[in-house]
């Protein structure tokens, strides 16, 4: 008896930290691969048009970043952006763990010389 409530108790844990962590690295795994998508094609934007499409990104990703927060470098036709931010994580009950969230990503190259 004693054994099985040891059992619901560890299952009750493991399900609510999936469930209260879970969201927020789906949330950066879609920020990061739209980052990858806007750093491959850049074209003739600029900075500035870069940085707002990110920013309006991590606004639909609920990623809390602001324009300070996000570097933009040119490499030829691709870019490369940073930019990170700290989440506090609920692994337990009302125990709170902060966790680094980094995205450095460099566009893709062209394949086939863009045939």
């Amino acid at each position: 008896m004693l054994r099985n409530i040891v059992r619901l108790v560890v299952l009750g844990l493991v399900v609510h930290a999936a469930v209260r962590i879970g969201p927020e690295f789906w949330h950066f795994l879609k920020f990061k691969d739209g980052v990858t998508e806007i750093a491959s094609y850049p074209g003739r934007k600029t900075d500035e048009q870069l940085r707002d499409r990110i920013l309006q990104l991590a606004d639909q990703n609920q990623v809390p970043i602001g324009a300070r927060d996000v570097r933009i470098t040119r490499e030829g036709n691709r870019a490369l952006v940073s930019t990170a931010w700290t989440a506090q994580l609920e692994y337990l009950p009302t125990r709170f763990y902060p966790y680094d969230f980094i995205v450095d990503v460099e566009g893709r190259p062209e394949r086939f010389n863009g045939f």
